[in-house]
């Protein structure tokens, strides 16, 4: 099936934009996928110096997809169904679909450098690669067969061969049910492109029904893994493709089997499609523990739009336009054109298109006692003022970070007290070296540490006597973090109270009471800042952004000695979004003892 002309298209500048790229692409050659660059993430760690010429492949393959559906003649469209032919001929080559980082054989560098084509391995990569092609066979599939009908041949062998058909056979695949990973964002993401592929290129009836079933049945295994308070342990970033692709899976579903909407009416459901919201910091922020970055990069606001209205919840939808914002509906300026199913789904939401612009809601507060994460701001509606997120929760969550009882600040939607975040994705970053690195670690994390030991890794590393209150006047989240220590930092208890109390001059108070077995020999208190510090007099600092209102810090400075440190990082994760440098407050205990409290004050500044 074409795209027909008279379908609605692309908006005009970005349309434009995308017409050009793929007019210059025309006759170039297609980027090349060396052995050696694949086995630079056995050798060195790298994996973007492959997977930077595989986007390149598949985005150029989606724009010349777009491009022939909005050609404007016959020799334009040839030109541009030459492109796909090639593109689709490219792929079809590629020894494997796929990511250096996911390849069984080159997880274990003894084994080898490369992936073995004889066992494909199910990863993101090769389940995105099977659903381009699928989609490149509906939209193509005629242009191809006029030149040669091998090509679309081709194409439905290599999606079954390389992906559906491992997927029904083989059961190693620990995403699917949790038996060797943890259920994260890969189920419903590789699910979601599991179920289009099956229905855009399976035309045995028996192969589609068993394909559908085990997927179904994998989903139920995510689901069941959530918590009930629809929250993602992963972060905002990545529920882009954990519930957002959970809901891309539940519409189809509903549409390949005829069922109606209850699945849409489950507090579940509906509550994962709320999470956005509440992690909404405002001006392009979000609250990131974790993996994910404080400024979103992949966000695909007409998804969540569709969510909200099949589940009935409008402020849902207005968050999405709102995330929108003057750019072009179906192709903004940082749209990955190979995620071709996010960008037809935009083209073909005609209601998306037409959606007037639209505030962002900005909930007061939210309590997700089953992710253990309180969201509160100072008045509803408006980022004007403080913002205050804490988490509680253990130190193996997804893409965890030793970050129990760690805790963010904002003024007027400008993070202040953050969580930095995850550098560019290497080796090191899933293996064993993990939290070899800074940015893991709890030192570079606000929380406590003690007789010189921070968190350390691993599920029994976590918080207990956890409670979150959401009340008109304060919001607060309290919990002893004693068990997220090991047992030779000496700790009995440690009750932290992280609040914001609204009031004539709101503030957020982080009040610490700890027991230990004796004197420590050192005790220090550190939070990560998003702007300057300068310490203005005892007990007192001022962490100053680059523009704007700033943040002014108090605590007991007859207790507490103070110290500030620039943290230099060239990471380009980090530079995207903090700058150059980030700040560290570090309050060093005068005299620990085994017994103490301690109230730490934020409130915000001219």
């Amino acid at each position: 099936m074409a795209v027909r002309r008279g379908d609605a298209g692309p908006g005009a500048r970005r349309g434009a934009d995308l017409l050009a790229e793929a007019r210059t692409a025309l006759g170039e050659p297609w980027p090349a996928l060396p052995a050696s660059l694949f086995a630079r993430f056995a050798r060195d760690g790298d994996r973007a110096a492959y997977q930077a010429p595989w986007d390149a492949r598949r985005a150029r393959l989606g724009r010349a997809l777009l491009a022939l559906g909005a050609a404007r003649d016959a020799r334009e469209s040839a030109a541009f169904a030459d492109e796909v032919m090639d593109g689709v001929w490219a792929l079809c080559e590629e020894t494997s679909w796929v990511w250096p980082a996911h390849g069984f054989r080159v997880l274990d560098a003894r084994q080898g450098l490369l992936p073995d084509p004889e066992v494909p391995t199910l990863d993101l990569g090769a389940a995105t690669t099977a659903v381009l092609l699928a989609l490149a066979d509906v939209i193509a599939g005629d242009a191809l067969d006029a030149r040669d009908p091998l090509p679309r041949r081709r194409l439905r062998g290599e999606v079954w061969t390389r992906v559906l058909g491992p997927y029904l056979e083989r059961s190693e695949w620990g995403w699917y049910d949790g038996s060797t990973a943890k259920l994260n964002n890969w189920n419903p993401w590789i699910h979601s492109d599991l179920l289009l592929a099956t229905a855009l290129t399976v035309e045995d009836g028996a192969a589609r029904a068993a394909l559908v079933g085990k997927i179904v049945a994998g989903l139920d295994h995510y689901l069941a893994a959530q918590p009930a308070d629809g929250g993602c342990d992963e972060g905002p970033h990545y529920w882009w493709r954990a519930g957002g692709s959970l809901f891309e899976c539940l519409e189809l579903l509903t549409s390949l089997l005829g069922t109606g909407e209850a699945v849409f009416t489950e507090d579940l459901i509906r509550d994962t499609a709320r999470y956005p919201l509440l992690m909404w910091v405002g001006d392009g922020w979000s609250v990131s523990f974790a993996d994910g970055p404080a400024r979103l990069r992949e966000a695909t606001p007409a998804v969540l739009y569709r969510y909200g209205r099949r589940t009935g919840q409008p402020e849902v939808s207005a968050h999405a336009r709102a995330l929108r914002g003057t750019a072009d509906p179906v192709l903004p300026e940082n749209t990955t054109p190979y995620d071709l199913r996010r960008v037809l789904g935009a083209l073909f939401d005609p209601e998306w298109r037409a959606a007037p612009e639209a505030a962002f809601p900005l909930p007061r507060q939210g309590w997700l006692p089953g992710t253990q994460v309180l969201v509160a701001r100072e008045a509803e509606g408006t980022t004007r003022g403080l913002l205050l997120a804490a988490k509680s929760g253990h130190n193996d969550e997804s893409h965890n970070h030793n970050d129990v009882v760690s805790f963010l600040v904002a003024v007027d939607a400008r993070p202040l007290i953050v969580d930095v975040g995850v550098g560019t994705y290497r080796r090191e970053t899933f293996g064993r070296e993990r939290y070899g690195i800074w940015s893991m670690t709890s030192a570079y994390h606000n929380v406590p540490e003690v007789n010189g030991h921070g968190q350390p890794p691993g599920r029994d590393f976590a918080a207990r006597s956890v409670r979150g209150e959401a009340g008109p006047g304060r919001a607060a989240l309290t919990l002893d973090l004693a068990g997220a220590y090991p047992a030779k930092a000496g700790l009995r208890a440690w009750e932290r109270t992280a609040a914001l109390v609204r009031c004539t001059e709101a503030r957020v108070e982080i009040h610490d009471t700890w027991r230990l077995d004796a004197d420590p020999d050192r005790l220090v208190l550190r939070l990560l800042l998003g702007g300057e510090v300068t310490v203005t007099g005892p007990g007192r600092a001022l962490v100053r952004p680059p523009e704007g209102r700033g943040l002014a810090l108090a605590w007991d400075d007859a207790a507490f000695t103070s110290g500030t440190e620039t943290v230099v990082r060239d990471d380009p994760a980090f530079t995207r979004v903090w700058g150059e440098s980030l700040w560290r407050l570090v309050l060093t205990a005068r005299a620990p003892r085994a017994a103490g409290t301690h109230l730490l004050t934020a409130c915000p500044a001219n």
